[in-house]
């Protein structure tokens, strides 16, 4: 049988260990939470520094223009351009048959004249990224 001093050294021990790691523990999260802080007001002070060299205005007129242009793009340009009758030429893609098709098909451009406007596949991507920016925007305020 194992002597009760024995015994009582290792319960000792055992739990001189359990504090003290439990010590290091709380002081290696109250310096994660002092370097936390440190580069969140780093954070904050690079932020103020950088809105107060943006002092002027030119980047808010920038998009507000790309916006206009976009939505002149989408909206107004469609309707004048089929009011106006604007001829548009497009280009088109196809297959020529190589011997009445026997021996497969070549790639040929064809350039067709359509009247009124084209609506690209790349307008309406800029439209609906400005719908989403804007009204993911407004769920934030």
């Amino acid at each position: 049988m194992i002597p009760t001093e024995i015994l009582t050294l290792f319960g000792g021990s055992i739990t001189g260990f359990i504090f003290k790691f439990m010590a290091q523990r709380s002081q290696d999260n109250q310096k994660k939470f002092e370097m936390l802080m440190k580069r969140n007001q780093f954070a904050e002070e690079t932020r103020d520094a950088a809105a107060a060299r943006a002092s002027g205005s030119a980047g808010q007129w920038v998009r507000r223009f790309i916006v206009i242009s976009i939505m002149f793009g989408v909206i107004l340009a469609p309707f004048l351009a089929t009011l106006l009758s604007i001829p548009v030429v497009l280009e088109v893609d196809t297959q020529k048959p190589i011997f009445f098709g026997l021996f497969g098909s070549r790639p040929e451009k064809l350039f067709v004249e359509s009247m009124g406007y084209v609506l690209i596949p790349e307008i309406r991507q800029a439209l609906t990224a400005i719908i989403g920016f804007y009204f993911g925007q407004s769920t934030v305020k």
